[in-house]
């Protein structure tokens, strides 16, 4: 496997929110889809008396895939987002801190980032005795690097919590959404998970499991995407 690939597959992220920018990590999927965190392209649930800009959640986001710093990427688009159009996200996400609701997808609208990246992450459903032996990477954006800056890091220490991966891989702010993967059999780099955010002990993601797939698969149905073929 190339070593630059999964930069290649890997974007940075600039969201914004009214007039406020905000930075994380997703990964290419499919020619036309990308997936990251789900608090990444939702609103805040968090926050009291939140102005009603911020409560849509985000409204154009920025992706710089191939990148290695604000000069060296490979490609880059700007997109304007609209829910259920070309964003798609779990309502109550953040419910009793279930990681394994914080995942959403971009709908892209052609092809042009995947043929200059040319491919993408493998995706399909995980089970986890799968895992068994796998070293675990985490590719993104960390934010005690500089902008654009692409990092990947490998673990063999985590473990299956629900449908929630939790890893020792090192996260900080601008890592929300990054692509947890694995080299398949085929030395061909698999998302296993869409990391979400720092634990008590640890770093947790979703799990790319059953569920999780299928809702994916559901949401590109809406786009006219088939994701199995």
């Amino acid at each position: 496997m190339d070593n630059n690939i999964p930069n290649e597959y890997t974007c940075y992220m600039e969201m914004t929110r009214g007039w406020h920018k905000y930075y994380g990590s997703g990964a290419l999927i499919h020619p036309r889809v990308m997936i990251t965190a789900g608090h990444n392209l939702a609103y805040f649930p968090f926050v009291k008396r939140i102005p009603f800009f911020l409560f849509r959640g985000t409204r154009k986001v920025d992706l710089y895939f191939g990148s290695i710093d604000s000069g060296h990427y490979t490609t880059s688009t700007s997109l304007k987002l609209k829910k259920c159009k070309n964003k798609f996200f779990k309502r109550g996400y953040w419910i009793n801190s279930k990681i394994n609701r914080d995942f959403s997808i971009i709908i892209l609208p052609d092809s042009s980032i995947y043929k200059k990246v040319r491919g993408h992450y493998k995706f399909v459903s995980v089970k986890p005795d799968e895992l068994q032996g796998s070293e675990l990477h985490i590719t993104g954006s960390p934010g005690d690097q500089d902008l654009f800056e692409m990092w990947t890091e490998g673990t063999k220490n985590f473990s299956v919590v629900d449908a929630s991966l939790h890893y020792d891989l090192y996260t900080v702010v601008r890592n929300s959404g990054s692509p947890i993967w694995i080299k398949d059999n085929n030395n061909v780099p698999q998302l296993v998970g869409v990391h979400s955010r720092g634990l008590d002990h640890c770093n947790g993601s979703v799990l790319i499991n059953a569920e999780t797939y299928k809702q994916v698969v559901e949401w590109c149905k809406k786009s006219g995407i088939n994701l199995e073929k």
